[in-house]
């Protein structure tokens, strides 16, 4: 039985070190009224790409898909922290209640500053704690 326990708390940390890409984040009660007796938690999972790459010069588009639980309310999202040279279509994108997606063109100028970068994707709705993940995004040479 102990040996259970050490190999499931090994497992789950070796699972979350190899770079989970979605993050959940929950709040509150759907139902303050609590006409059911029962509270359902509001929960909203955010999943995008762990890893993205782009060329100098090019364009890429970049998915952003959510989970719900117990709200349908729109979904803010926002990328922070974009490199030099790097930006986006839009500064401040929607998911509508009922929609699960929403896509993104990103585009690093000829002269976009090369490496590797955290871009923090930030998922907001009310009622919710903000829910923050971070992608790597890559920008490499043209040539």
């Amino acid at each position: 039985m102990r040996f259970c326990k050490v190999f499931g708390i090994v497992g789950l940390a070796a699972l979350c070190a190899m770079g989970c890409e979605n993050k959940t984040t929950t709040t509150g009660s759907a139902n303050p009224s609590g006409a059911t007796g029962k509270s359902e938690v509001k929960k909203l999972t955010l999943k995008a790409a762990a890893e993205q790459t782009i060329k100098q010069g090019g364009t890429d588009e970049l998915a952003i898909k959510i989970d719900r639980s117990n709200f349908n309310d729109p979904v803010t999202i926002r990328l922070n922290d974009l490199p030099k040279g790097v930006t986006c279509d839009k500064t401040e994108l929607v998911i509508p209640a009922g929609s699960n997606e929403v896509k993104v063109t990103l585009k690093a100028a000829a002269d976009a500053e090369t490496g590797d970068y955290s871009v923090k994707i930030d998922a907001q709705a009310p009622g919710i704690d903000e829910n923050v993940q971070t992608l790597k995004l890559t920008v490499k040479d043209k040539g």
